[in-house]
C-alpha cells in the first residue's frame, strides 16, 4: 500500500468496522475529501476485488474506473483520488465466485444525506412520547433519494454498540451494513441504494459484552419465515367516506350497538386469503343480520404485524366492504406485554428496553411475557403510534384492548415478595393507568368517530368515565358480571335456578357504559364445570344441563334476555341463531326503548324481581317517552303459565311483538298480535293488573300504548255505568230490606 494511502487512514476506526464494533460508519465509509485529495473506502468482506466508477455526468462511455486497494485482509478497501471529486460514483464488486454486482454506496454523502437525517422535532417527539405517528420515522420504507431508489431502515436501540442490516441482499454478514447512529435519539439508520418492497431483513446488533445477536425490526408491517418484510405498500381505493363522515356524528351512549365478534381466519378461510367475493358475502351476511360493528384480532403481538399474516390489502378489502354495508370494525389489540422471544423485543439492544430493568415490574405472571415500560416514552410513542397506524392505514372504526386489569395492577396474578408497589405503597401501576388515560384522550381527539372498548375484570372503578373526571376514558367495557352470573344461573338445573343471580346486577348496571356479552371467553373462564367437561372453542349451549331438544329454547331466551337488558350488545360467531337474532337486532334498532337510555337509570324498571319459586321476572325498558314502553317477561322455567297476572305502573294496552319461541326460530308458538289490556285494580303494589300467557323457558315483548282519548272516555263511562249500575242494585236490594221490614211490622 502507498505511504500516502496508508496516512489517511484511521486505522483504529477501520479496525471497528471490521470487527463490527463501529456506530458511525459514515465517518470512515465512502467518500471524503483529505488535504487535496478524495478518500474512497469500502468494506466488502465477500469480494475478491473492487473497482471505484468516478461517473460521466453526460455519458457513461468516458466513465473513469480505479482498482481498489486491499487495505485489510478481511474484506476492507481503499482508494485516494488527487483532486475534489464530486461526481457520483458507484463500485463494481467481484465476488469469491467471479459474479459482479454493481453498489452504490450507502455511505455516500450525496445519496444518503437526503433520507438519513432526522428533524429535531422528530427527535424530541420521539424522545419525549409525544410523536404519535412513530411508524412513519422508524421501520423499513422504500423511498428515493436524488435518483436513487432504495429502502431507508431506522431502528431504536440506543445501548447498542452497533446495530447492522441483514439479509439474503448481503449474505445475512452483520459486517456489510452497519447503521449510523443518531447519538441524541438513540436511532440507528441506513438507506440502501438498490432495494426494493419484498426484501426480508433482520437487525444485527452488537451489545455491550461483546454479545452478536439479530432481532426483527419493531416496527415490521410484515414478518414472514422469521423475517421482516419490507411492505410492498399498495395504494387502496377507499371507498367509505360517507361512512367515516355519519359516524362522527352518532351518540355513542344512545345509538344501538350490536357487535358480531368472529376470528378473520373464519372469514379467509383455509386459502387465507380475502377475496371482493368473500369479504363482500360476509358484508352482505353482517348487514342481512343487523350488526353495526364487527370485531376483529387484526394484529399479532407484534402489534404492527397482521394477524394470521393475512395480507394488509385483503383487510382493507374486508374493511372497505363492511364500510360499503354501514357496518364499523372494531380490532382487538394487546398492548399490555409483549412475547419474552429472544428473536423480538426481549433486552433488544442489550438492556430491557421495551420492559422493565426490575423483575418484579417486568413478568406478566399470566402468559411469561414481559409488561411494557409506560413510563418510558418512547415506548409510550410506539404503542400510541401502533393505535394510529391501524386507525389512519386500516380505517378501523374502534379500538378493543384486551388484558387491561393486569396492565392497571402490579400485583395481578403475582404473591407476595413477587411484584413492587408503587411509589405510595399502592398496587395500582400508575404508569399503565395514565397511559391509558393519554391513549384513550389521543383515540378521542383525533378520531371523535372512534369507539375504545375493554373487559376489565378486577372492578376498577371509573373505567368508562371521562379522562377530565379521572376516568380511563373508555367508551364501553364488558359487563363481566352480568355474564358470570348469568352462566352461572342457566348452567344450574331449572328447578335449582337462583333468580337473584339475575336481579343483583342492575345495582351496579349504571357503575359503567356496559356491552353485554357471552363470549367464548365467557364460557371457559365460568367456574362452575362440575357437572360438565369443558372443551376449547365449545358454545354456551353446548354447556347447557338440560336434554338436547331443550337446549336450544334456552339458547333463544338466553339472547332475547341479553337484548332486553340495558347495554350494548356482542355476541361471539356461534353463539345463537341467525333469525332470531336478525329479529333482535331488528327490535333493538326500531325501538328506542332498548337502547337509547342504556346509561340512564330511567330507562328501566323492574315489574316482578322476587323469587317467587316460578322463575318468572319482569321489567319495562323505556326511552324519553312513556308511549315507547316496552315490557319485557322472563320465563326461565320448565313451566308454561296460561295465565299470569303482573301489577302495572300505566293503565293501557300491551301488544306483543316478540317471543323466544317464535316458530321462525324453532319455538313452538307464535306472537299474538292481539293487544292485551291492563285491569284497574291494586295488585303487586301497582294501580292496574295485566295477564298473559308465558310459554315455559322464553322472553316475550310486549310494546305499549297508552289509552287514546276516546278509549279513556268509553272507559270512564264503562266506570259510571258499572257504578251506576252497583248503585242502582245497592239502592234496590236496599228498598226490598227497607220493605221486608214494612211488612214485618203490619
Amino acid at each position: 500500500m502507498k505511504d500516502k494511502l496508508y496516512k489517511m487512514m484511521n486505522w483504529p476506526e477501520i479496525e471497528a468496522i471490521v470487527y463490527g464494533e463501529e456506530g458511525k460508519p459514515q465517518t470512515i465509509l465512502g467518500r471524503h475529501n483529505v488535504s487535496s485529495y478524495t478518500l474512497f473506502q469500502t468494506f466488502q468482506p465477500s469480494a475478491k476485488s473492487v473497482v471505484l466508477v468516478i461517473e460521466d455526468e453526460k455519458n457513461d462511455e468516458k466513465n473513469k474506473e480505479y482498482t481498489m486497494e486491499l487495505a485489510d485482509e478481511e474484506g476492507f478497501y481503499a482508494i485516494a483520488i488527487l483532486g475534489k471529486i464530486k461526481n457520483a460514483y458507484h463500485y463494481m464488486v467481484t465476488d469469491i465466485g467471479g459474479k459482479r454486482h454493481k453498489i452504490y454506496d450507502p455511505y455516500d454523502p450525496s445519496i444518503y444525506s437526503d433520507v438519513i437525517d432526522i428533524s429535531k422535532s422528530d427527535a424530541d417527539g420521539f424522545l419525549d412520547g409525544g410523536m404519535y405517528h412513530a411508524h412513519r420515522l422508524l421501520g423499513a420504507s422504500v423511498v428515493s433519494s436524488g435518483r436513487h431508489k432504495g429502502v431507508l431502515f431506522r431502528v431504536w436501540a440506543p445501548e447498542a454498540v452497533r446495530v447492522s442490516v441483514i439479509g439474503d441482499f448481503n449474505g445475512y454478514n452483520g459486517k456489510d451494513h452497519p447503521m449510523m447512529k443518531d447519538e441524541d435519539s438513540g436511532i440507528f439508520s441506513l438507506f440502501i441504494p438498490g432495494l426494493e418492497a419484498g426484501c426480508r431483513y433482520k437487525y444485527e446488533l452488537h451489545v455491550r459484552g461483546g454479545r452478536i445477536y439479530s432481532k426483527l425490526d419493531p416496527y415490521s408491517t410484515v414478518i414472514k419465515d422469521g423475517m421482516s418484510v419490507v411492505e410492498q405498500v399498495k395504494s387502496f381505493k377507499w371507498s367509505d367516506d360517507i361512512f367515516s363522515k355519519a359516524g362522527r356524528n352518532t351518540d355513542r351512549k344512545k345509538d344501538p350497538v350490536a357487535i358480531y365478534e368472529t376470528d378473520i381466519k373464519d372469514i379467509a378461510g383455509k386459502t387465507g386469503k380475502i377475496t371482493e367475493n368473500s369479504a363482500g358475502s360476509f358484508a352482505s351476511y353482517i348487514m342481512d343480520e343487523g350488526y353495526s360493528y364487527v370485531m376483529l384480532r387484526l394484529s399479532k403481538e407484534q402489534i404492527y404485524t397482521t394477524y394470521r399474516d393475512i395480507a394488509p390489502t385483503d383487510i382493507k378489502r374486508l374493511i372497505s366492504a363492511l364500510h360499503g354495508k354501514g357496518i364499523g370494525v372494531i380490532g382487538r389489540f394487546n398492548i399490555s406485554s409483549f412475547m419474552a422471544d429472544d428473536d423480538w423485543l426481549k433486552e433488544y439492544d442489550g438492556t430491557y428496553l421495551y420492559g422493565h430493568l426490575d423483575e418484579r415490574k417486568r413478568v406478566n405472571a399470566a402468559n411469561g411475557g414481559f409488561y411494557y415500560n409506560y413510563a418510558r416514552p418512547e415506548v409510550r410513542a410506539y404503542l400510541m403510534s401502533a393505535v394510529r397506524y391501524w386507525i389512519e392505514d386500516y380505517h378501523i372504526d374502534g379500538l378493543h384492548l384486551e388484558d387491561l386489569s393486569s396492565m392497571l395492577y402490579l400485583d395481578y396474578g403475582k404473591y407476595d415478595g413477587e411484584w413492587a408497589a408503587n411509589i405510595y405503597g399502592g398496587r395500582e401501576n400508575l404508569d399503565a393507568i395514565d397511559f391509558v388515560k393519554a391513549l384513550n384522550t389521543m383515540v378521542h381527539k383525533y378520531f371523535p368517530h372512534v369507539i375504545t372498548t375493554t373487559k376489565e375484570i378486577s372492578a376498577f372503578p371509573k373505567v368508562t368515565s371521562p379522562v377530565e373526571e379521572d376516568g380511563l376514558g373508555f367508551d364501553y367495557v364488558w359487563n363481566n358480571g352480568l355474564a358470570e352470573e348469568y352462566i352461572r344461573f342457566i348452567k344450574s338445573k331449572p328447578d335449582e335456578r337462583n333468580i337473584h343471580l339475575l336481579t343483583d346486577n342492575m345495582s351496579y348496571a349504571y357503575a359503567e357504559n356496559y356491552i353485554l356479552t357471552i363470549s367464548g371467553d365467557d364460557v371457559l373462564e365460568a367456574t362452575d364445570y362440575e357437572h360438565m367437561k369443558v372443551e376449547k372453542g365449545a358454545t354456551l349451549f353446548d354447556y347447557i344441563p338440560v336434554e338436547d331438544e331443550k337446549k336450544g329454547r334456552v339458547a333463544r331466551a338466553t339472547l332475547a334476555y341479553l337484548w332486553a337488558h340495558p347495554g350494548k350488545k356482542l355476541i361471539c360467531r356461534g353463539q345463537g341463531d341467525d333469525a332470531e337474532i336478525t329479529a333482535l337486532n331488528k327490535l333493538y334498532r326500531e325501538q328506542k326503548a332498548l337502547h337509547r337510555l342504556d346509561t340512564n337509570p330511567y330507562g328501566f324498571e323492574w315489574i316482578s324481581a322476587i323469587d317467587k319459586g316460578d322463575g318468572v321476572i319482569s321489567f319495562i325498558r323505556r326511552d324519553e317517552y312513556l308511549n315507547h314502553s316496552i315490557f319485557v317477561v322472563c320465563n326461565f322455567s320448565d313451566n308454561d303459565y296460561a295465565s299470569y297476572k303482573f301489577g302495572m305502573p300505566y293503565e293501557g294496552k300491551y301488544k306483543m311483538i316478540f317471543t323466544s319461541e317464535d316458530k321462525r326460530f324453532g319455538g313452538k308458538s307464535a306472537v299474538t298480535t292481539r293487544p292485551r289490556e291492563t285491569v284497574e285494580e291494586f295488585y303487586d303494589g301497582m294501580p292496574n293488573s295485566l295477564t298473559v300467557r308465558i310459554p315455559a323457558m322464553s322472553v316475550c315483548y310486549y310494546s305499549y300504548t297508552p289509552y287514546t282519548e276516546d278509549e279513556l272516555l268509553k272507559l270512564a263511562q264503562i266506570k259510571v255505568d258499572r257504578f251506576k249500575e252497583k248503585l242502582e242494585k245497592e239502592a234496590r236490594e236496599k228498598a226490598k230490606v227497607l220493605k221486608g221490614r214494612t211488612d214485618a211490622k203490619k
